[in-house]
């Protein structure tokens, strides 16, 4: 089953801002970008996978942090898939955010 979900982000010129998304690396699936950002509006400072903070179980689901930092005023978007890298057929779900630098 796909699921998928679209945002809006109003983010000041000059701002750095987090995405977070749900996930579980256990089960093989991780985000990532579905198209390059428009480096004229954005750049992808960091990604990594943030566990909960409530146990420390093997397994345990989290959230993959994306860290962006604006650089222009405009509109831009951001596209995201969450996917097995090795596996080629449909993804789990997809994250969509348009977002508008001021």
């Amino acid at each position: 089953m796909t699921s998928s979900t679209m945002s809006s982000l109003r983010v000041p010129v000059g701002h750095t801002f987090p995405l977070l998304l749900a996930a579980n690396p256990s089960t093989g699936y991780q985000w990532e970008l579905s198209t390059p950002v428009d480096p004229r509006f954005l750049v992808l400072l960091s990604n990594q996978y943030v566990p909960n903070e409530r146990s420390a179980r093997v397994g345990q689901s989290g959230h993959q942090v994306f860290r962006f930092q604006s650089l222009h005023t405009g509109m831009t978007s951001i596209a995201l898939k969450y996917c097995r890298p090795w596996d080629t057929g449909d993804c789990a779900a997809f994250a969509f955010y348009t977002v508008e630098i001021f």
